[in-house]
């Protein structure tokens, strides 16, 4: 081979070995950079655990044995509260669901308690807020249960964030959390509105399989989830309707 064509052929094989090694260089920085783009991309993190706060009864309020206690609770979390429990000295007396599968980001709840003749004195009320497996740290109060209404040493305070339970023998519903109003007994059927927690209606049927209540509330008739009330009165009688 002549000078020429060796120098031309040697210039051209570092060229070609140059722009390898810059090709090789590029990737390298445009994967660092997508790494680097992965790492910011906004994530699902959870904030930390849920939080729960008992809204009422208040610290030291008494009551009788079988006189129902309602207990309001307020529960938040960034990805969503599933569900709540209330304990009674360690023991779980009641669970309260989201209708929503996801949770609520806040959960406000009632849940219920008779307390029995093993209750009187002093008790402790606890809740918990969890977001599936993930639990709260419990917001606690104590109680006081007394055998009769003549021991009650404290006067009783009417809570507003729980309605009033009339013991007229009347069928009715109380609604534990943020629930669907429907048009029909099942969740296909249209939402006329979300009736709050706490709401209380009169029962006026049910379909055949007891799972779904209509109600009547503010002269507006709809069904609600049986699986998300607590029903008071005798409600033997709610007629089987169609939805």
């Amino acid at each position: 081979m002549k000078a020429p064509f060796r120098r031309v052929a040697i210039q051209l094989a570092w060229r070609l070995l140059w722009g390898g090694i810059c090709l090789s260089a590029a990737a390298c920085n445009l994967q660092g950079r997508a790494a680097d783009s992965a790492q910011n991309e906004p994530t699902n993190t959870p904030a930390g655990p849920p939080t729960i706060r008992i809204e009422s009864p208040n610290e030291g309020a008494e009551y009788v044995i079988g006189e129902e206690i309602l207990v309001s609770v307020l529960a938040a979390d960034s990805i969503g509260v599933n569900s709540v429990q209330l304990y009674v000295d360690d023991q779980i007396v009641r669970t309260v669901s989201s209708e929503s599968l996801q949770g609520d980001l806040t959960l406000q709840a009632i849940l219920n308690y008779v307390p029995q003749r093993a209750d009187i004195g002093v008790v402790s009320l606890h809740a918990v807020a969890y977001r599936g497996p993930v639990v709260s740290e419990p917001d606690e109060i104590t109680v006081v249960v007394r055998e009769s209404h003549s021991q009650v040493i404290a006067t009783p305070v009417r809570q507003s964030n729980v309605p009033f339970i009339p013991n007229d023998g009347v069928c009715r519903a109380l609604v534990n959390v943020n629930l669907n109003f429907r048009t029909g007994p099942g969740t296909r059927f249209q939402i006329i509105t979300v009736l709050g927690s706490g709401t209380l209606a009169p029962i006026t049927g049910r379909n055949s399989a007891h799972s779904w209540w209509r109600l009547d509330v503010d002269n507006r008739v709809g069904w609600v989830s049986g699986d998300f009330t607590s029903e008071y009165g005798d409600c033997s009688r709610a007629p089987v309707v169609a939805g």
